[in-house]
């Protein structure tokens, strides 16, 4: 048994209070308004994680015929085939048997796939304090900016002027928005009837039993992403409220998961009519490390191939708080994988400067596109209005967020995972007002033209093409 490997991650970087909101699911009061108690938890942004060998082998081969041969010699067992991109998934090989069947006619190549922490655990949080929160009564209404948490908690869809694009009409509508993550919980009164079930899948199973699906969202990380790209305007806003969500769940409880899932994730929601995908996960890798380099390949590969198949792949740039541009001993994937289309975070301190860099935020000309709020905190004078607001899972297994599952709660959260939903909302409101044929670089191309210019005037080291306009990507 070789030794884990090590990596630099941290995606999510949750800095996260809970609030309560007090309705049911069919959006009726359950009594009087409730007060709950709420816990704020801090997770470091740039922790070293352990990076596990998998028992599945990610095999590059030139003929399918010689792989199903190869692999019956060497004794393994294919698990997925991806013609796609002329890979395949294999189980049951010791080492040995890998290298055996890499020197075999018709295979190009055979690397153990890893397992990675690809968001941060939640176990390693530290409780902070504990907070009152006030009695809430959502608004039920059609308009984002009146529902209950807009005005006092959603700087973030006023800082990429969400405001300016929901009265054209054009508010997601026919777009189709796949999120690659710990699944989503649709019984949420928020996302409720916003998931495609008969397209969702689970690469990595919900740990919660029936009737929740196997899809579903036993971590919380994938919940409060999909918020905020759509959602029913229950008691907060979202950037393209008429859009649809396919859940591809491939991380487990744990927010941990192998390449191989994240690359047949890619490759499904590309071939089941997906116009964006986002992941709001990484992992910060050595060049060096064993593996590491065909594992991206075959990563690139597959988001090479959803780009050249209509689907625009947004991703989070990464929490570690370095210049992508210049640390040439790393890479961060998947933000420097492929074709993506990588957001940095951006995040006020005390209500103020909400274009300020976030100081977690990964940067650099060559790992990032734009910038989008993803919150921060640390920072003197910061406080939980400097976060960002998303649905909480009802169906967490994190003891720590158990609160979540006895009724409708929301999570404040900081990282560039909250970035990156932004983008693929903006996204989708662009496919919705120019049309589901526009190809992934005239979408990427509209939301880099139309970003705010921040710091040097054009692409610059801190905030690339700027932070998006949502408005200014549907009107002008």
């Amino acid at each position: 048994m070789r030794p884990p490997l090590s990596v630099v991650t941290g995606i999510a970087s949750f800095a996260a209070l809970l609030a309560v909101s007090c309705r049911t699911d069919d959006r009726t009061p359950l009594g009087p308004a409730v007060r709950a108690s709420a816990q704020q938890y801090v997770a470091s942004s740039g922790d070293v994680q352990t990076v596990t060998d998998a028992d599945q082998v990610l095999v590059e081969y030139t003929s399918e015929i010689e792989l199903r041969a190869a692999v019956a010699v060497t004794g393994g067992s294919i698990d997925q085939v991806h013609p796609e991109i002329s890979f395949a998934t294999v189980s049951g090989l010791s080492d040995d048997q890998v290298a055996q069947l890499a020197r075999m006619p018709g295979i190009k190549g055979a690397t153990r796939d890893v397992i990675v922490q690809w968001v941060p655990s939640n176990e390693a949080t530290d409780a902070a304090d504990i907070q009152a929160v006030p009695d809430v009564l959502p608004q039920l209404t059609p308009d984002p900016t009146t529902t209950f948490f807009y005005a006092a908690f959603q700087w973030d869809m006023r800082a990429i002027r969400a405001q300016d694009a929901w009265p054209t009409g054009f508010q997601g509508q026919g777009a189709k928005v796949a999120i690659l993550d710990t699944g989503i919980d649709d019984t949420h009164p928020e996302l409720a009837g916003k998931v495609d079930h008969a397209l969702s899948v689970a690469f990595t199973p919900n740990q919660n039993p029936a009737p929740f699906p196997v899809w579903g969202d036993d971590n919380l990380h994938g919940t409060h992403v999909a918020s905020t790209v759509t959602g029913n305007l229950f008691a907060m806003a979202s950037v393209a409220p008429l859009a649809r969500l396919i859940a591809v769940k491939v991380l487990n409880r744990n927010g941990s998961g192998s390449f191989g899932n994240i690359i047949a994730g890619v490759l499904y929601a590309t071939n089941v009519g997906a116009n964006v995908i986002n992941m709001s996960l990484g992992a910060y890798f050595p060049k060096s490390t064993r593996g590491g380099g065909p594992l991206n390949a075959a990563l690139a590969k597959a988001v090479n191939y959803a780009q050249g198949h209509g689907v625009l792949v947004v991703c989070a740039a990464g929490n570690n708080g370095v210049n992508l541009d210049h640390d040439v001993n790393f890479v961060f994937v998947p933000a420097q994988s492929g074709t993506v289309f990588a957001v940095s975070a951006t995040g006020p301190i005390g209500q103020a400067n909400f274009d300020h860099l976030a100081h977690y935020s990964n940067f650099g000309r060559s790992g990032v596109d734009v910038a989008a709020p993803g919150g921060e905190f640390g920072q003197p004078g910061n406080g939980t209005r400097d976060l960002v607001l998303g649905a909480c899972s009802r169906q967490t297994l994190d003891p720590h967020f158990a609160i979540c599952r006895t009724g409708t709660f929301y999570l404040f959260a900081a990282g560039t995972s909250m970035a990156s939903p932004h983008a693929a909302g903006v996204a989708a409101l662009v496919f919705s007002r120019f049309g589901l044929g526009q190809t992934p670089a005239q979408v990427r191309t509209r939301l880099e033209q139309t970003a705010d210019d921040l710091g040097e005037p054009g692409v610059d080291l801190f905030y690339s093409h700027g932070r998006i306009n949502a408005g200014r990507a549907v009107n002008q």
